[in-house]
């Protein structure tokens, strides 16, 4: 559990390094500007995805170490208007490409894959 910090951490460096690249790519090529800020809007969309997610599974586990009997919900409806809500953004403007807003959603996710098996690795050694 302490590893998910570091996890998210890194991911949110990694993501805004990228979202800094994407958006230099943004003021310097105009022909791609329609697909650079579709990948703008799902990184960071997406990075709030994975911040919320990472704040209900450690509401979850002090909810399992403090052994109360409540009810316990991941906040899904929460997840899912985030990424209904740039996808709306999307559809609503001709400026942000939908398939790179779809695809921008899923990276910060991704990401977290080969993250935390380096964080893995390096906290074995």
């Amino acid at each position: 559990m302490d590893d998910l910090g570091s996890i998210v951490t890194a991911v949110f460096r990694i993501t805004f390094l990228l979202l800094s690249a994407l958006l230099f790519g943004w003021a310097v090529l105009p022909e791609y500007r329609p697909l650079l800020a579709g990948f703008i809007l799902g990184l960071a969309v997406g990075l709030i995805y994975v911040r919320y997610l990472s704040l209900k599974v450690r509401q979850l586990v002090q909810l399992v170490v403090s052994q109360e009997q409540r009810r316990f919900n991941f906040g899904f409806v929460t997840r899912i208007c985030l990424v209904f809500l740039a996808v709306m953004v999307a559809v609503k403007f001709e400026q942000v490409s939908l398939m790179a807003v779809l695809l921008g959603l899923f990276i910060p996710q991704l990401l977290t894959i080969p993250v935390s098996i380096v964080i893995g690795i390096r906290n074995k050694a």
